[in-house]
Parts: C-alpha cells; structure tokens; sequence
C-alpha cells in the first residue's frame, strides 16, 4: 500500500511538472520573437537584437487607421471591410500569406494625427454618407491589436501621417475635413485653413511644437511595448517644389521635435525621414544629398532615409510624364541599377535606405498610351536591383484589383490574395534571389550608433501577461497536489 501511495504521489508531482513546463513553453517562444524585433542600424544596413540582417520587405495598406481593409481566406477586399471593431481573425489571415506567400516583414498604415487626438473615431460621424455605424472605434486600441498580431509572424508596423485632417472626399462628417486630399501644409511651416482650425480648437495654434512633441509622445507610450513599430516622421514632404530644395528650418524643427519626443520613451526604435515625394532618375529629386542635411542638423540615431519609386504617377493626365518616358526610368536591369546607384551614392551619410512605396500606376499609364508591360518589367528589374544593393522596398497597395479606380492601379492582388503580374513580381523577386552587389565607398557623414541594452524586465512580463499567468496557475497546481498527496499519505 505504502508503495502504492509513493508511486501516486510520484504520478501526480510529475504531472503537475509537466503542466507547469507545457504552458510556460507554449508562449515562451512568442516572447523571445517579440523582444528579438527590436532593430538597430549599423552603417548600411539593418539588424535584429540577435544581430541578423533585416532587408525590409513591405506593402502599404489600404485606408487609415483604425479602418484600414483586412480580409480572411476565402474573402475579398471592399470597402465594406473597413471600421472592422475586432479583425483579428482577418489580421492573422493576412499576416500568415504575407509572411508564407509573399515574404513581407513589414506594412506601412497611414493615420490623420486628427484622429489620434480625438483618440474615438465614429464611423457614421465621419462618413454618414457611407457609413451607418455609430459605435466608436478607439484607434489607439485598435493600432496596439494591430502591432500585436503583426509581431506573431515577425512582420513590422511601419506608422506614418499622411495629413493632419482627413479629406473631404473620404470622410465628409468630419469637422475638420480638408478639401485638400494628399497637401495640406506641412509641420512646422504653415497649413490651410481646416488644419489650422483643428490645432485652434485644441489649443496648439500659437505652439504647433507642442501638439508635435505631444503626439509622438503619445504614439511611443502607446505602442512602447511594441518593438516592431517603426515611426516615419511624414508621408512626401516638400514644401516650394524645388527639386533641390533645402529642408526648411521649420519642418527641421519638427523632424528633431519628432525625434526628441520618441527618444524620451524608446531610445532604440527606429525612425524614418523623407524629403520631397520621390526620386525620379532625370533630375527630379533624384539627388538625396538631403540625408545629409537631416544627419548634421541633429545627428540622430538608428535611423532609415526613405524615398518613393514609381514608374508611372497617379496623376494619368500629366503628359509630362509620357514626354519624359515615365519619368526618365530605364526599364532594362544594368540601366536600372545605375540610375539607383547614382541616388543611393548621394547620400552623403552611411544609412540605410528604403525605398517604402514602389510602384506603377496602371489606370494612368493606359491613359497616357503606354504600355504595361513595361511596367511589369521595371518593377522586375528594380526588385532585383534593390535585393542586389540591399536596398528595402515596399509595394503598394495590399489591394485588389477591382478598387484600383482608387488607387490609379497600383494593386498587387486580383481577388483574395491572389497575386496579379505587380504581386507575382514580388513574390519571385524573393524567390529568385542574387548575389549582393558591393555598393562603391563615399565619404559620408559618420552616425551616432546607439548602444544596445537589453528589455527592461517590466517591459517583457507587460508584453506577455498570459504568459506568466499561466505559469502561475500551473504552479498553484503543482503545489496543490503535492499538498494533496502528502495529505493522503499521512491519512
């Protein structure tokens, strides 16, 4: 009998063990691919706190936060999906394919700072022409869902304003709707009138600095226990148009302000620049010597200088396009990476470079006459030559197909996440890939590289509460049938 308890004794610890051992190794995992997301530049490249090498390879998104358009296998994209309150089945779909299927680590999602600050987005206030829908959609709570989901397939959240106010076009309710879609001044400098009555009304309109230093602020401690947030300080900045215009005092302001206000709750995550809106190779901003300015104004640190490619622009009635042969760009590949080589070699600091929106419009391109296959192949070509230099990318849009009225053709599916010709280029340019090319040493700016320091132990159990939950319910466990068990042995 004696050796009967002993043996169920023995029977019920070990059991207790193994639950214990079960449940804290089904989330382990998830909090060391968490916590290794952190990135960090070095020279021109990009890493991992384990060290590997990070290329970023990316899409934009459709919408705005919180309505950006997710759907799951067997759906398809519309503008239905958009305000979705709970679209964690959707986002997980989404993130699996891009991961498995098309090999993206990373999305860019566009947000109205407006938004931000009224923090409770009504569909049916901001757009009661199309929406019906008066439950609130808290945008702060639905970017850290996003974020979250995201990070369990190692993809990165890349955050950037687009404007301050939404455009009446989209969401005509809103009270400070500018008619004004894609310019409506810029930080630091000046605004129309609908942004300036925003930053009136909530009191920022004699220290714009203020609401800047607020918002970033708020956005860092709002997504701080988020490693794969990357901050873009804003979407295509120019202020005169000149092709090499110097970035205004102003605007440096904000870029520091911005910096500054991350810096106070993250010390390591990383943050995008951008001047002008994109690089074309016939003299059109195609030098970045901008880079440097931003580099020895400030000096800031574990930072990625970005810059936008396109084969054929939105606006498809420009026939400057078609007089300069869409902008100048070669289609053939050794053409090609001379054209990216000559800007990339501008410069003048040792950075990384991501090219984050690529493309080609291709409503425009059919109504200026030209032919889409040379897009296809441009976009082939510049895939292979950005995996050749190191370069990341990002194709836009995550979309369809049959919304392309929208967004001019740039769409990288047909229906589901089936990939049309833009998505098929893609996906091959990861499967085929080549030999790196040696990019040719410059004289450069020298960056100020942060020093890596470990997660503080708070951040990593906020990170994953059920985590520990789980290990202490099981150790409850395991101490009540010891307890248990010495009980029925002295009985």
């Amino acid at each position: 009998m004696e050796l009967k308890r002993k043996r169920n004794f023995t029977i019920l610890a070990t059991i207790g063990l193994i639950i214990v051992v079960l449940l804290g190794a089904n989330y382990i995992p998830s909090l060391s691919a968490t916590s290794s997301m952190t990135l960090h530049t070095s020279g021109k490249n990009v890493y991992d706190a384990n060290g590997n090498q990070v290329v970023l390879r990316g899409v934009g998104m459709a919408g705005f936060l919180p309505n950006l358009i997710f759907w799951g296998n067997g759906q398809s994209d519309g503008w239905d999906r958009q305000w979705d309150y709970t679209p964690v089945p959707e986002m997980d779909a989404t993130f699996q394919v891009m991961r498995d299927t098309y090999h993206i680590n990373y999305i860019r999602v566009f947000v109205y700072p407006s938004w931000w600050y009224r923090e409770n987005i009504i569909p049916n206030v901001e757009a009661p022409s199309s929406q019906s829908s008066t439950t609130p959609v808290n945008i702060k709570t639905y970017t850290q869902t996003l974020c979250q989901e995201a990070a369990k397939y190692g993809i990165y959240v890349n955050i950037v304003p687009y404007t301050l106010v939404p455009w009446t076009g989209s969401y005509d309710g809103d009270p400070y709707a500018s008619p004004s879609m894609s310019w409506q001044g810029l930080p630091g400098m000046d605004w129309e009138a609908e942004p300036k009555a925003f930053l009136n009304d909530i009191g920022y309109g004699n220290n714009e600095m203020a609401f800047w230093n607020w918002f970033w602020s708020d956005v860092a401690v709002t997504l701080q226990d988020h490693p794969n947030v990357i901050y873009e300080a804003w979407n295509e900045p120019g202020w005169l148009g000149g092709d090499l215009e110097p970035i205004p005092a102003g605007y440096m302001t904000y870029l520091q302000t911005m910096y500054n206000s991350i810096r106070n709750v993250n010390s390591q995550a990383i943050i995008e620049y951008q001047w002008h809106m994109g690089w074309v190779p016939n003299g059109w901003n195609a030098d970045l010597s901008w880079c440097a300015e931003i580099q020895n104004s400030f000096n800031p640190s574990n930072i990625i200088y970005t810059t936008h490619y396109y084969y054929v622009a939105g606006w498809g009635t420009d026939n400057s396009q078609k007089t300069h042969g869409s902008w100048g760009w070669a289609t053939d590949y050794d053409t090609l990476k001379t054209q990216v080589l000559s800007s990339y070699n501008s410069m003048g600091v040792n950075a990384p470079l991501v090219i984050n929106e690529e493309g080609s419009c291709l409503v425009a391109s059919d109504v200026l006459g030209l032919s889409r296959q040379d897009s296809y192949t441009w976009f082939t070509n510049l895939l292979r030559v950005q995996s050749d230099l190191g370069i990341g990318n990002g194709a836009y849009y995550w979309i369809g197909d049959k919304l392309s009225s929208a967004y001019a053709g740039e769409t990288l599916l047909t229906t589901g996440y089936t990939p049309n010709q833009m998505g098929s280029a893609l996906i091959t340019s990861y499967n085929t890939p080549t030999n790196p090319t040696e990019v040719p040493t410059q004289t450069v700016s020298p960056t100020n590289q942060p020093t890596l320091t470990p997660l503080p132990v708070n951040d990593l159990i906020s990170n994953n509460n059920f985590l520990f939950d789980c290990l202490l319910v099981g150790l409850i466990m395991f101490v009540l049938i010891v307890v248990i068990s010495i009980k029925r042995r002295r009985d």
